[in-house]
């Protein structure tokens, strides 16, 4: 089986999106498919050849990972000058990576910006999946002004790209159900990411005094669908020294973000880290009591999942996919976003039981096992591919001789 695989983040690049884009395509790799990567340059050029055509290609067993120019923003916002110049230079290495090779499909992360390809490429009767990931649907993200407007315009084509799809496949239902409102009645499917769990585990017990602060972690994109600023004040209504919060990453709100913690007096118990390598961010949740992040729109949400993986128990919010993730009052505790007084009631009501802590602990790290494992994930998509398979006809520059070599 060869199978093409086609996104404008892919790591260092994006966020979880990009990760899981990269997980798949390794874990099709293990159990002996071909896999070809179109995705966006990285601008580092260590370890890379590049071919005559300029496009970047770095070959790994099975998989090969092209990599064309595209003008992001940064590493984790690529903005419409990325998004729209990744779609020019991905169109020529598209083209002919399918008149080269035999696909048994080609799988689409993002119907927008990604799946705007199709209406210029000749699949030749190629199935093609379309994968959903949050902000390609409208109305997820009724923070982002501009992006909404956007779908708007271009609804048409995003309801002309799913029904084109052959299989359309959302990470969690609450994102599946929202195609809805776009494209009423519209069949799909749902596969969520998984996670490394290798990578992501529990710390091992610790010899902490009981007194010592309870260190609050959360891992998003300062942006501000991912409620960091209610959870700062949230934070700030919390007892002082009895509290640390850590907020890893990067975005445009940070310079919002940090004038906040300093206005509500909690500057010296909020730390922004900056964004950290995977190994890094891993360290990050064995080194915390609390996951907290009270997002106002989230698809599957891989730093839940990270969180579960790491043993982490969770207080996030009742949106999106991440109750689909998160039980209420037994791995975790959700609240309604926009509250900074229930937010900080949730994460109070955790850091005085420790011993409700360590029952969602092991509960957390046992989900995560049975069921978010990236083999069980993989299995999924490969009984996708093999489903919407075709009987393909032999590509014209392959003679009766060749194929029978």
């Amino acid at each position: 089986m060869r199978i093409l695989v086609l996104n404008y983040e892919y790591p260092p690049l994006g966020g979880g999106a990009g990760v899981a884009t990269a997980a798949l395509a390794q874990g099709l790799v293990d159990r002996g498919v071909k896999v070809d990567v179109v995705t966006s340059s990285a601008r580092d050029r260590a370890e890379r050849r590049t071919t005559d055509r300029g496009d970047e290609l770095i070959e790994q067993g099975g998989l090969r990972l092209y990599r064309v120019r595209s003008c992001r923003i940064g590493v984790h916002q690529a903005g419409l000058l990325g998004a729209a110049s990744y779609l020019v230079s991905a169109l020529p290495v598209v083209r002919r990576l399918l008149r080269l090779h035999r696909y048994d499909a080609v799988h689409i992360f993002f119907s927008l910006p990604t799946g705007a390809l199709l209406p210029f490429i000749n699949l030749g009767g190629v199935p093609v999946i379309v994968s959903l990931r949050g902000s390609d649907v409208p109305g997820y993200d009724p923070c982002n002004i501009p992006v909404q407007c956007f779908h708007r315009i271009l609804a048409p084509l995003t309801r002309w790209i799913w029904r084109r799809a052959d299989r359309v496949i959302a990470v969690c239902e609450s994102l599946g159900r929202l195609t809805g409102e776009t494209a009423p009645g519209l069949v799909y499917s749902v596969v969520p990411n998984g996670v490394d769990l290798k990578l992501f585990h529990p710390a091992e017990q610790s010899d902490r005094p009981e007194q010592a602060p309870v260190r609050c972690l959360a891992v998003a994109r300062l942006v501000e669908r991912k409620g960091l600023g209610e959870l700062i004040r949230g934070f700030a209504l919390l007892e002082r020294g009895r509290y640390q919060l850590e907020i890893v990453g990067k975005g445009p709100d940070e310079r919002i973000l940090l004038d906040l913690a300093a206005r509500l007096g909690v500057a010296d118990e909020v730390h922004f880290a900056g964004s950290l390598d995977r190994a890094g961010v891993a360290r990050r949740y064995r080194e915390a009591d609390l996951f907290t992040l009270p997002s106002s729109a989230e698809a599957f949400g891989n730093v839940f999942a990270e969180a579960l993986a790491s043993g982490l128990p969770i207080v996030g919010s009742n949106v999106g996919g991440i109750p689909e993730l998160v039980e209420h009052g037994v791995n975790g505790l959700l609240v309604t976003p926009g509250s900074p007084q229930t937010l900080a009631q949730a994460i109070r009501y955790l850091a005085e039981d420790p011993e409700l802590r360590e029952e969602m602990r092991i509960r957390n790290r046992a989900k995560a096992e049975a069921k978010l494992q990236w083999a069980q994930v993989t299995r999924r998509y490969l009984a996708i591919y093999k489903g919407v398979t075709r009987q393909l006809p032999v590509p014209a520059l392959l003679t009766r001789q060749t194929v029978g070599a």
